[in-house]
């Protein structure tokens, strides 16, 4: 099957470390680096064992000979994002930044890695090297990992140093979420370094969470929405049986045919006529098909369909991880527009939800909406963190600010929707 992958890494040897082919800087200065044996990092005296170690992978392939290690910090963070595990990661990278640069960078203490974040070359204003999350309109797997179980304090000191060695002047972290604890923790980080920084928020994501009793939770929606569900339920229902069609258990080949499906309801609408839709734009059925079947071989899959009378009209791409389902795509038929197939949909899932123990929340992934706002969601900003990491990076910073974020500096889902322009990091067309 295209995509699915298990990966093992080598483990420590004794006093030397066996890291393959990426390379592992100690930050104990006494340790004598020979990348002539192979990358063995052989301690001249031997280091402390709670020593953070600094790792940095500069390809795919070292990303996916450490995915245990990767995919282990990954589980133990707060993130909940499973496009974060290592061969989301890398499938996004070899579909939309084939040709650029990929370069991770991990902090690994007490035989486990404790910190990472996974960066792309791009050049801001067309002039400046930096290194920026893989994310886009289409799907994010960027996003910064941590070990709170670590010391938070030991570990982000060395963590910036470790990329400080990428050389590159700047950070442009789009989509790092602000009231999130590991965040907080590196911007608190780059402020004691007394590095140059600026923050923009960017927008709003909605998040529901499963609390409390059903009851409760309608009773947290406005009237006019509760009384407009059930009129489209009352509605809809004339036109043939209503259900929620939950897929949580699909094989990998069961999956690619659900998504097909699935993309071609999205296909039927208003994004498929003006050629925002999957389908309309060349290889981007392949990377969600792909992306959906590494899910569903993880367990971490759910395909949700509302059927009238036996025929999808709407879907709910799920990718779920951590009792959270992340809605990363809905769609419906327009024929059935007149009855808000997509928001019948929604309150089936959260019915469905509030019944199931372990389900924490629906994350609605994407900016928010009128639709989104009608199930009263809690909130959480997404933003732009640019850092600074040498004198050429300040400038940068100094004329970004006064430039504004738009316009030649635009680098993230403002420059990567274009207009169906040719997307220069892998020759596909974005939109």
């Amino acid at each position: 099957m295209r995509g699915i992958t298990n990966h093992s890494v080598k483990r420590p040897m004794g006093n030397a470390e066996i890291s393959g082919s990426f390379e592992t800087f100690p930050v104990n200065k006494d340790l004598v680096i020979n990348r002539a044996m192979g990358d063995i990092v052989v301690p001249a005296i031997s280091p402390q064992p709670n020593n953070p170690r600094i790792i940095h992978l500069r390809s795919l392939e070292e990303l996916r000979a450490a995915a245990s290690d990767w995919d282990d910090l990954w589980q133990r963070s707060e993130v909940t994002f499973p496009t974060m595990r290592a061969e989301l990661l890398a499938q996004w990278v070899e579909h939309f930044a084939a040709d650029a640069e990929f370069h991770a960078v991990a902090v690994r203490q007490g035989g486990r890695w404790v910190a990472a974040l996974p960066l792309v070359r791009r050049r801001i204003g067309r002039l400046i090297k930096a290194g920026v999350l893989p994310c886009n309109q289409w799907s994010s797997s960027g996003d910064f990992l941590m070990d709170f179980s670590a010391d938070v304090n030991q570990i982000m000191p060395v963590f910036l140093d470790a990329l400080a060695e990428c050389n590159w002047p700047l950070l442009w972290l789009d989509e790092a979420i602000l009231e999130t604890a590991r965040w907080q923790a590196f911007m608190r980080a780059v402020a004691d370094g007394r590095l140059k920084n600026v923050v923009r928020p960017r927008w709003q994501v909605g998040r529901v969470s499963i609390c409390g009793d059903w009851e409760a939770c309608q009773a947290r929606w406005s009237r006019k929405h509760r009384q407009h569900t059930a009129w489209s339920a009352r509605q809809l229902a004339r036109q043939g049986d209503v259900h929620l069609v939950l897929h949580s258990h699909l094989s990998p080949d069961e999956a690619a045919i659900w998504m097909q499906k699935a993309l071609e309801i999205e296909d039927l609408g208003w994004k498929g006529r003006s050629g925002g839709s999957v389908k309309s734009v060349p290889g981007m059925s392949e990377f969600f098909i792909r992306q959906a079947e590494q899910l569903a071989a993880w367990g971490q899959l759910e395909l949700a369909f509302l059927e009238c009378g036996g025929r999808p009209i709407a879907f709910c791409y799920g990718q779920i991880a951590k009792g959270v389902f992340h809605s990363a795509k809905v769609g419906y038929d327009p024929r059935y527009a007149r009855f808000s197939p997509g928001q019948l949909l929604r309150y089936f899932l959260l019915k469905r939800f509030y019944a199931e123990p372990g389900r924490v929340a629906i994350d609605f992934l994407g900016p928010l909406t009128e639709s989104h706002a009608h199930w009263r969601p809690e909130t959480y900003t997404v933003a732009r963190f640019a850092v600074a990491l040498n004198s050429l990076g300040r400038m940068a910073l100094w004329a970004y600010k006064r430039l504004g974020r738009r316009g030649q500096w635009a680098v993230g889902r403002e420059q990567w929707a274009g207009n169906r322009e040719q997307d220069n990091w892998s020759g596909v067309v974005t939109k």
